[in-house]
Order: C-alpha cells, then structure tokens, then sequence
C-alpha cells in the first residue's frame, strides 16, 4: 500500500509514489520510529507510524505522527481514530507531551477527525506556483 497512500494523501501522482514511501519508511525505521497496526482477520486493514522530530522554534523534541492510514474497504469503522488513540497512549508513555502530525488542506475528512480528537492548527503552510 506504500504509494497508494502517498497520492492519496498528497493528490500526487507519479510513478515513484511506491518508492518513495518506502524510503521514507525505512529512514524513519531506522531512527527508531515505529508502527501500530490494524488487522482484521483478512489482512491489514492500516498503520499509524510513530515517530519524532523537533520543534522548529524551541528545538524541543515532540513526538510525531508520520503516517496514518486506513484502507478503502476498512474505512468508517472507526480504525483511524483507534490508532491514533492508541498512538497517543504510546507518545504519552514514551515521555511526549506534544504531538503533531501534518495534514494536507484538502483531507477535510482527516482534518474533522484530528479536531475531534484534540489536536489544533499550529501554522499553516502556504504556496504559490510560479
């Protein structure tokens, strides 16, 4: 599923999605970052992926969500809301008490669930094309 989630949550499309998934998996991986999964009794029904990073103004370590993800046919279930909770209870009992995540604008449905669940906006980015 590395890529599909990728297009998905960036609404970019190109043929390295897959690649470059996996390559973010395993830099993360390999800095001690770490899934929770979901599975149902068929397969993998989604991930959340734990991880850190800094804050970019006080330098402070936060604690990280890099990825979350939950599979077209295990959608509505409530799965993305588990793991982040889940996730959470896992930041809390690693000594975080800042967590962030990034999600694109257009991820209404993501955005309504993260607010559901505590979390603010913290800056916004934006862009122009030129």
């Amino acid at each position: 599923m590395a890529g599909v989630n990728r297009s998905e949550a960036t609404r970019i499309q190109a043929d390295d999605n897959k690649e470059k998934m996996i390559a973010s998996y395993k830099d993360s991986l390999e800095h001690g970052a770490y899934f929770l999964v979901a599975r149902s009794q068929e397969s993998l029904a989604g991930w959340v992926l734990i991880d850190r990073s800094l804050d970019w103004f006080t330098h402070k370590e936060i604690g990280w969500i890099n990825d979350v993800y939950v599979k077209q046919e295990y959608r509505q279930n409530g799965i993305a809301k588990s793991l982040i909770e889940q996730s959470l209870v896992e930041f809390k009992h690693l000594g975080y008490d800042d967590v962030r995540l990034n999600v694109f604008s257009f991820n209404e449905k993501a955005i309504h669930l993260y607010e559901k669940l505590g979390f603010k906006d913290v800056s916004k980015l934006m862009r122009i094309e030129l």
